[in-house]
């Protein structure tokens, strides 16, 4: 037993080439996430790396740690807020943290972007908002690289071996539209996101099961999709107004296409609330900034963003761990937005 331990700590690169019957050179590309290399040699040289223990060189240990967040975008309040999260995560546990955004394709980052990062000497990789495929989880384990994702706009079923970080979207989705039903509304409108978003279908799987629990036949005319933007907010929110039978109320499935749904009511001179209730989903900043104020079911997005600083740094110092699913729990936040039935209808 000690010689196999003695000989598991002298393993070398060389030793794993010998044992996938391939050259140093193949093997270093293979260890280092180059994309010249067949699909079926990187995983041979992954298999003999894996049985022989081989561990990577690692940086100097005087050096700070680090951990990279990756982002769509940084423009919204909903990246800004995990940010905050997972920047205060990282100070209190000394990890420098390294922030990027885009750089994807719509079948989410490449092996080359995620060699790049394994080659920085980083901790692990958050992915926010990105599209998750079984590849990343293959990579991830071949380039030993931790990958934690929040909300993942998609994930394939047969994903493993990848925490994902996401609020109780379904739960969310089901109170914001429970809210309106204590109010009094029964035709409600709602501004369901983009179709392939899994935290957007989600939240309208939410607004089907409210209604369907109350008896309110829910009506695919009152359903518009879109993206997250505010003026896919304003734009959606302007059909549903000029219906010939308008919602007396809206589900917004994010703060940005709220916002945008105000501005459409204002637009066409209908009052918020004394005709029409908008709740929203998020509950970021700008949610107190809008006239009215916006209610709005709160997703812990700062909690998300400290939660997988310290999920990824646990994955680092033991990959063993249980890769398992967290859900943050969501709660209502009744501000200005909405109110009861009024007996005047709108007029169109």
């Amino acid at each position: 037993m000690a010689q196999n331990e003695t000989r598991s700590e002298r393993v070398t690169l060389k030793d794993v080439a010998e044992k996938a019957g391939v050259s140093l050179a193949t093997a270093s590309k293979v260890m280092n996430g180059r994309a010249d290399v067949r699909q079926a040699t990187r995983e041979t040289v992954a298999q003999a790396a894996r049985e022989l223990g081989y561990e990577p060189k690692r940086r100097d240990t005087d050096r700070r740690r680090s951990a990279l967040i990756h982002f769509d975008t940084l423009t919204s309040p909903y990246s800004l807020q995990v940010l905050e999260g997972a920047e205060q995560a990282a100070h209190r546990a000394g990890v420098d943290l390294l922030v990027i955004s885009g750089d994807q394709t719509p079948a989410g980052l490449t092996r080359a972007w995620m060699a790049d990062a394994a080659s920085r000497g980083v901790e692990g990789v958050i992915l926010v908002t990105t599209p998750i495929g079984a590849q990343h989880a293959r990579w991830s384990k071949d380039l030993r690289l931790p990958l934690i994702a929040i909300d993942p706009v998609s994930i394939d079923p047969d994903v493993n071996g990848i925490v994902t970080i996401s609020a109780t979207n379904w739960e969310g989705g089901s109170t914001a539209v429970q809210h309106l039903l204590d109010l009094g509304h029964r035709r409600i409108g709602v501004l369901a996101g983009p179709k392939d978003s899994v935290p957007a279908r989600q939240r309208v799987q939410g607004y089907h099961s409210a209604l369907g629990a109350a008896g309110v036949a829910w009506e695919t005319d009152l359903i518009e999709h879109g993206s997250f933007s505010y003026e896919d907010g304003q734009s959606g929110a302007e059909r549903l107004l000029q219906l010939s039978e308008p919602p007396s109320a809206i589900f917004a499935v994010a703060d940005t296409l709220a916002v945008g749904a105000l501005r459409a009511a204002r637009r066409l001179g209908v009052d918020v609330p004394e005709q029409l209730s908008v709740i929203s989903f998020d509950d970021t900043m700008i949610a107190q900034w809008t006239h009215p104020q916006l209610t709005a079911v709160r997703q812990p997005l700062f909690s998300m963003g400290q939660v997988a600083i310290e999920r990824l740094l646990a994955l680092s110092s033991d990959p063993g761990l249980f890769a398992h699913p967290f859900k943050l729990e969501t709660h209502l936040i009744e501000r200005e937005s909405t109110s009861d039935v009024r007996s005047k209808p709108l007029e169109r």
